[in-house]
């Protein structure tokens, strides 16, 4: 029975919801009732109209300058509020306060709780989350008023914001600062301060972005460098410890963001890719990369400047975008065919410098439905299409594609343990489709519109969620919030290094 299909959100078909103007700026034209001469003076010979006055006539937008995407907006608020829950590696506080090592299943964070009872996540005591972003040992939400907290590992200021830790070592000057501990959830101040209200944020290991709901970027944190050393981004110092808007797109209104271990994708509004970061990888999709330049960003190209794009996404080491048309374009590392372009070569075609056709995935082979969503990890890759499907490429083992060994699709593979082209993963209900996506480096998870969460793949830290750190991996999608679930339901979920959280409401 076909997965049932669900009505395609505008922020993710933007080509339907784009009015390109027909209207022609004559020469005389009728302006507050007088016929007007191009000088702007009444014509000769023509007395003043006594009708009502009528409305100035707009002046047409071309069509390359008109907007192509939407502004982001915030979500709607929901009610139970959304509240925050962990599982996996808390060591160094990327689970928030009071949660450690060896939380092996979904679990509620007292601290948070207390906090949404006092009314610090919006403005009523009970208001809750938005957003949820894990990185490899920091992480970080959004709340209802769009302010950003972070809590975690602070070494290279993912944080956002100074802390008693980064004060010390850095030895820097923290007066106007109100300085937390980084395993504490605190918000960063200074975008609060400049009154920047959050919508999407997206992190890398060490560097974070925030988008705002005029279109707004904000930047912080550091690039790991592969030899050594740390690397900030628009030619700034090594670390940039506070929010800051990069030089080179002020002129810009940023829709989405995208990131993978070492590198951010930029969408803006015209429709147009820019990418920035650590190019060691092609995750950067430029076929010269000047090391002084790759934090900066610039633009990707699709074949032509006129062809645009509607989604984006990554993996760790891996770009992806999605044309108006519903083409899926990929790039980066592809040592496993997690690009999903095809491998027949290891050894040519380890590396994808610059955007190749993803198989498999246009709207014509996917009976009209489109590619959505794309996550990746560090050898894998999932696509979410807009009737719910998802379909996985790469790595085949361990369960990190969703597909068990024993499918006839992972015999017989041009490159044994590789499946360069993206297969149909099943999920326990077709009718209830998947609503949203996340991959670690080795495992992979989805949430579905009835509010089920499931998980696939390898750990090492109880970060599937199954409730047994001694279970090594699973091959298909296993439930860590099933349908019938007591209490909760998932809305959203963020894999990170070896962390993982969620975002549920309550039943009932």
């Amino acid at each position: 029975m076909p997965a049932k299909r669900r009505r395609i959100d505008p922020e993710e078909t933007p080509a339907a919801n784009t009015t390109r103007s027909s209207t022609r700026v004559t020469r005389s034209s009728k302006l507050n009732g007088r016929a007007q001469t191009r000088t702007g003076r009444p014509a000769r010979g023509r007395k003043p109209s006594t009708a009502q006055t009528a409305a100035p006539v707009p002046e047409a937008v071309h069509p390359i300058h008109a907007p192509f995407l939407p502004l982001p907006t915030p979500p709607a608020l929901h009610r139970p509020a959304l509240e925050l829950v962990g599982w996996g590696n808390g060591d160094d506080g990327q689970l928030g306060k009071e949660l450690k090592s060896g939380v092996d299943k979904p679990k509620k964070n007292r601290w948070m709780t207390l906090k949404m009872e006092e009314g610090a996540f919006g403005h009523e005591p009970g208001a809750g989350l938005e957003s949820v972003e894990s990185a490899g040992m920091h992480s970080l939400f959004v709340d209802e008023k769009g302010t950003i907290w972070s809590f975690g590992v602070d070494d290279d200021g993912g944080l956002g914001r100074l802390t008693e830790e980064t004060v010390k070592s850095h030895k820097l000057d923290a007066k106007g600062h109100t300085l937390e501990p980084a395993h504490l959830p605190a918000p960063i101040i200074s975008l609060e301060r400049e009154g920047f209200r959050t919508v999407k944020i997206t992190t890398c290991d060490t560097m974070c972005a925030a988008i705002n709901d005029k279109g707004e970027l904000r930047l912080w944190g550091a690039f790991r460098q592969s030899q050594g050393g740390n690397i900030g981004f628009s030619g700034l110092t090594e670390t940039q410890f506070l929010p800051l808007r990069p030089p080179e797109l002020r002129n810009e209104k940023i829709v989405s963001l995208a990131s993978g271990r070492h590198h951010i994708i930029l969408l803006t509004q015209q429709g147009h890719l820019y990418t920035l970061g650590i190019a060691d990888d092609g995750c950067l999709g430029r076929l010269r990369v000047l090391e002084r330049h790759q934090t900066s960003p610039a633009r990707v190209l699709f074949g032509t400047r006129h062809r645009r794009v509607a989604a984006i996404g990554a993996g760790s080491y891996t770009s992806f975008a999605v044309d108006e048309d519903g083409t899926v374009w990929g790039w980066g590392m592809n040592s496993r065919g997690q690009t999903g372009t095809g491998v027949t070569n290891l050894e040519t075609e380890k590396i994808v410098l610059i955007p190749r056709l993803v198989s498999g995935l246009h709207p014509s082979e996917l009976g009209g439905a489109r590619v959505i969503q794309i996550a990746g990890g560090e050898q894998h890759s999932l696509f979410l299409t807009s009737d719910g499907r998802v379909f996985a490429c790469g790595e085949t083992d361990e369960g990190r594609l969703g597909i068990p060994s024993s499918d006839p699709k992972l015999k017989d593979l041009a490159v044994p343990g590789v499946l360069s082209e993206p297969t149909q993963v099943i999920f326990p209900s077709e009718d209830d489709p998947v609503i949203q996506i996340s991959c670690g480096p080795h495992c992979s998870f989805a949430v579905t519109q009835e509010g089920a969460l499931y998980c696939w793949g390898r750990q090492v830290e109880g970060q599937l969620g199954l409730g047994d750190e001694d279970i090594q991996f699973v091959e298909t999608p296993t439930a860590v919030i099933p349908l019938d679930h007591p209490s909760v339901s998932a809305v959203q979920v963020s894999a990170g290094g070896q962390h993982v959280l969620a975002l549920v409401r309550k039943k009932g």
